[in-house]
């Protein structure tokens, strides 16, 4: 981004958006420190930005980069930035989410950055036009498998042996079973939904709970009622088990504005 004279507003973009007329912006909305209101700014019949303005002086290359330093700042406008582009949901026929940070000089120059990525961008739209995302976090509590499967004491060293191998087998038992019921969930769930991203299983077990799917689902917003009856359906048959089922959402459709590789 070019260097402009102090006090000269850019242009921080949200989203780009879908709509028949231009999307109304909550009152409340606010952007992160710093930025003015939210706004909305056309770039085609149908096809808005929502922006606020951004001083310069503070949004800069360099004032940005010495701000990414304070993870409380950044977490603050991360908060405020998903809330501005959650607030469009509502009022919009697809929304496209931007990156956190995505500045740029003036208005015009972030509407022919927009679209001189069109074509990308268009598709994005046409694919979650109608849609939203939803979130789906599919665990086991360790502790409640752990006392079904606990044995009674052993006093020799052969009954050492057979409860060594009695382990082995569970637990390769214990992961077939795991592998299937993810599995089934997610046909269930996908069935549903329009689209599905499962997103890498990295976290470690936590209070218990061992993570083992967590996953995207772009789901028509007509389907929404149907699409959480599933996932409560799902929890409640699968509680007894050890497993765990929690959702989130609706968001603006993060997981699906890139095209699949």
């Amino acid at each position: 981004m070019k260097s402009r004279p102090a006090g000269t507003p850019g242009t921080y973009v949200y989203c780009v958006l879908a709509a028949r007329k231009p999307p109304g912006v909550s009152r409340g909305a606010a952007g992160p420190p710093g930025t003015g209101r939210p706004r909305i700014v056309e770039i085609k019949p149908g096809r808005y930005l929502a922006v606020s303005d951004a001083p310069l002086e503070q949004f800069g290359d360099e004032q940005v980069g010495r701000l990414l330093a304070d993870l409380r700042w950044v977490s603050r406008a991360a908060v405020a930035h998903e809330a501005v582009i959650t607030s469009l949901l509502s009022t919009s026929d697809a929304v496209v989410p931007m990156k956190l940070f995505t500045i740029f000089a003036s208005d015009d120059r972030a509407v022919s950055q927009t679209k001189a990525d069109w074509p990308r961008i268009e598709r994005a739209l046409r694919r979650v036009t109608g849609h939203v995302e939803w979130g789906v976090r599919f665990s086991l509590d360790e502790r409640a498998r752990r006392r079904s499967s606990a044995g009674g004491p052993v006093e020799t060293g052969v009954g050492y042996l057979r409860a060594k191998r009695r382990i082995q087998t569970e637990a390769a038992a214990h992961a077939e079973s795991d592998r299937r019921r993810v599995t089934a969930s997610l046909r269930i769930l996908s069935a549903i939904a329009t689209d599905t991203r499962r997103r890498e299983v990295t976290a470690a077990s936590e209070d218990g709970n061992r993570l083992l799917l967590d996953a995207a689902f772009l789901v028509p917003r007509d389907r929404a009622a149907r699409f959480r009856a599933g996932v409560k359906r799902q929890a409640r048959e699968l509680f007894r088990s050890g497993y765990r089922m929690q959702l989130t959402g609706p968001w603006p459709p993060y997981s699906f504005v890139e095209d699949r590789k």
